[in-house]
């Protein structure tokens, strides 16, 4: 069964300058400073059409090789990025960023439509906590998780 993960976080910050953070490698690698190591990431900022692999260290334990990023859109007019993403343990990690403006801040909204052979549930779950933790770790000042089945 294929999971939708949704986590829509709310900043009081410019719409265009959290996509300009949003786009750089270097946002990802803070966001998850206790819960994973990339190695062979680059240092800079996102590409359209670039296929990024990468090994993922987990808690500092968990070894992931091989994930596979690769960058379907990246719109800076809309303020969107999607990414195709797999790995040995998951056959579909479709994510989609999207960050619009509401109000006097933004709104950032992730959708995750995860496919996975084995212990898909867990790793729904798993990708809801990652989600909502970068978010905290941001500084957000509201967030909403829900996972679906598809």
């Amino acid at each position: 069964m294929t999971r939708q993960i949704t986590v829509t976080a709310r900043y009081p910050r410019d719409a265009d300058t959290v996509f300009d953070e949003a786009i750089h490698f270097g946002e990802l690698v803070e966001a998850m400073k206790g819960i994973a190591r990339y190695e062979g990431l680059p240092d800079g900022d996102v590409e359209e059409g670039r296929t990024y692999v990468v090994d993922i260290t987990l808690f500092g334990l968990i070894k992931n090789p091989g994930h596979s990023m690769h960058v379907e859109r990246l719109d800076p007019a809309a303020r969107v990025i999607q990414s195709r993403e797999r790995n040995r343990s998951v056959n579909r990690w479709d994510h989609t960023l999207s960050i619009q403006p509401d109000g006097e801040g933004c709104v950032w909204t992730d959708t995750v439509v995860i496919a996975a052979d084995r212990m898909e549930g867990f790793t729904a779950r798993f990708a809801a906590f990652v989600y909502t933790r970068r978010h905290r770790h941001r500084g957000a000042a509201a967030i909403e998780t829900r996972v679906t089945p598809l």
